[in-house]
């Protein structure tokens, strides 16, 4: 039971907003990481006695992180997995990567940064992807700003780019688009849903659609952001410039790998041992 004290305490959001503390929140995330229940009321003691009122969600998480860390390092890159994404930044080039990867491993193949000629002007897609016969315009909207909901001006960008790109394709000018895709590592807003479902328009984000989400896509195929791993930022950064973004395509021999990560081999043993080591 939460005592009267920690269910009024208040947490700030990303947003800065205010928030009535919830310990189920925290439950559900450390249980969806695949901690049992006695480690999770573990935690769950640890963190109420650090709680004030005013306390960050970020504050909560470190705490959280580091217990979790501490029980079951082998499964945080699941708990962190949202910061994680948001992590692949500043810039959107490794998600658009990432996203060709992800999808890759559902069965698509995929180009990346094409060029294609509309009817009226030419359109940088971030991702092409093709199943069935079926050419998708993935638009791949990153945001590393915690909190962020990707906004209606990203599904009618989108949306107007398929437009032309559709009357480019009667033209003669390109390939015919099967329909537009928006993907994004945060949530989407309630003027996104509707009108993607009002248009036909797939979607792809954190936990939507419902269990198919882009978390749930990730778990399927332990298709992980390298930035779930505990490595220093210097070998992350230079994995990604070299485009290697998820763990699934991170050097299994220690030599190539610590030349690829310009790291040396110990710090690539210690890698790869991680990799083997997750979720076992």
């Amino acid at each position: 039971m939460v005592n009267m004290e920690v269910s009024k305490i208040r947490v700030v959001k990303e947003d800065g907003q205010f928030e009535v503390f919830s310990p189920n929140k925290v439950k559900r995330a450390l249980y969806r990481s695949g901690l049992g229940k006695n480690e999770t009321e573990e935690i769950m003691t640890m963190l109420e006695s650090k709680l004030y009122d005013g306390i960050s969600t970020r504050e909560i998480y470190r705490n959280v992180y580091k217990e979790l860390n501490s029980l079951r390092p082998e499964i945080t890159h699941k708990y962190n997995l949202k910061r994680a994404l948001q992590e692949m930044g500043p810039a959107g080039y490794p998600f658009e990567d990432f996203t060709s990867r992800l999808l890759v491993a559902e069965g698509y193949t995929t180009k990346i940064r094409q060029i294609l000629q509309g009817a009226c002007i030419t359109h940088e897609i971030d991702v092409v992807a093709t199943k069935n016969n079926m050419n998708y315009m993935v638009e791949c909207k990153f945001h590393n700003k915690p909190g962020y909901t990707c906004r209606i001006q990203a599904v009618l960008y989108v949306h107007s780019r398929y437009l032309d790109l559709k009357q480019g394709a009667k033209k003669g000018l390109c390939k015919k688009p099967a329909m537009p895709w928006l993907v994004t590592n945060t949530k989407f807003s309630e003027d996104v849903l509707r009108y993607a479902e009002c248009m036909g328009i797939p979607l792809l984000g954190w936990r939507y659609p419902i269990k198919t989400g882009i978390e749930a896509l990730i778990e399927k195929h332990g298709c992980y952001p390298i930035t779930v791993m505990n490595m220093k930022k210097k070998i992350t950064q230079t994995l990604i410039k070299k485009g290697i973004v998820t763990v699934l395509d991170i050097p299994k021999d220690v030599d190539k790998l610590a030349e690829v990560a310009e790291t040396s081999v110990s710090n690539a043993k210690t890698i790869i041992e991680k990799v083997k080591n997750m979720d076992k």
